[in-house]
């Protein structure tokens, strides 16, 4: 190999490498939505089940409350594998992640809000 091959082997490499890594990083995000689209359908079944929890009888509302947070809590493993992929997903993140300490009622407005256009 003669000294004028090296330098165009290298980048050549540097160049490939570059190619490569523009892909992967277009790549990483797509699969982010889905995954948010996959909680968002947890959540709107979720607020299914709590908006008829207000309309029925309070055995079958407990039962529906018990239901819808089991939907959100479902959620939380999606969103936050969405939210490592791709930033904008934080926010639904954590708003999941206060389904332990904060009651649902005041979770459901900020998630409905947050997957508001998700499909």
């Amino acid at each position: 190999m003669n000294s004028l091959e090296r330098p165009r082997l290298v980048a050549g490499f540097v160049a490939l490498s570059l190619v490569f890594a523009g892909a992967l990083t277009g790549c990483s995000g797509s699969g982010a939505g889905g995954l948010a689209a996959q909680a968002c359908a947890h959540i709107e079944r979720g607020l299914a089940a709590a908006h008829s929890a207000s309309t029925t009888t309070p055995a079958q509302a407990a039962k529906l409350r018990a239901e819808a947070l089991a939907q959100i809590r479902a959620a939380l493993p999606l969103a936050a594998v969405a939210a490592g992929e791709d930033t904008t997903w934080q926010a639904l993140e954590a708003t999941l992640s206060e389904s332990s300490r904060v009651p649902l009622r005041y979770l459901l407005p900020a998630l409905s809000a947050q997957c508001a256009g998700v499909s």
